[in-house]
C-alpha cells in the first residue's frame, strides 16, 4: 500500500514538472506539443498564446483578445445614458415594437 502511494506521489511530481525541448526552424517557428496545448486549454482551432517575461524567466498562457465591441465603448455614452431598458432600446433601433418577439 505504501509503495503505491509513493508511486502516485512520484507521478504527481513528475506530471507537474514536465519539460519539453522545442526546436526553432530558420523562421523562428516551433510546434507546441499537444500536452502543452491541452494544459493551456487551447484546442485544434487557431488560438493566440501570450508569452510573458518575468524576472525569473518566461511563461506561456492563453491570450483572449478583447471583444470587438470594446472598440466602440464610449462612442455613444452620452446618448445611451438615459436608456433604462436595453432590450426595448435595441428593438426600437431595429424598427420593431417592444412587444414583438425576436
Amino acid at each position: 500500500m505504501v509503495r503505491r502511494q509513493k508511486r502516485a506521489a512520484e507521478k504527481q511530481r513528475t506530471a507537474n514538472t514536465s519539460r519539453w525541448i522545442l526546436r526553432l526552424n530558420p523562421k523562428g517557428q516551433t510546434t507546441i506539443p499537444v500536452e502543452v496545448r491541452r494544459a493551456l486549454g487551447v484546442g485544434g482551432e487557431v488560438r493566440e498564446l501570450e508569452l510573458v517575461r518575468t524576472g525569473e524567466g518566461f511563461y506561456l498562457r492563453p491570450h483572449k483578445p478583447p471583444l470587438p465591441i470594446h472598440n466602440y465603448i464610449g462612442y455613444c455614452a452620452e446618448e445611451l445614458q438615459g436608456v433604462e431598458d436595453p432590450v426595448f432600446f435595441v428593438r426600437e433601433l431595429r424598427g420593431r415594437s417592444a412587444s414583438e418577439e425576436e
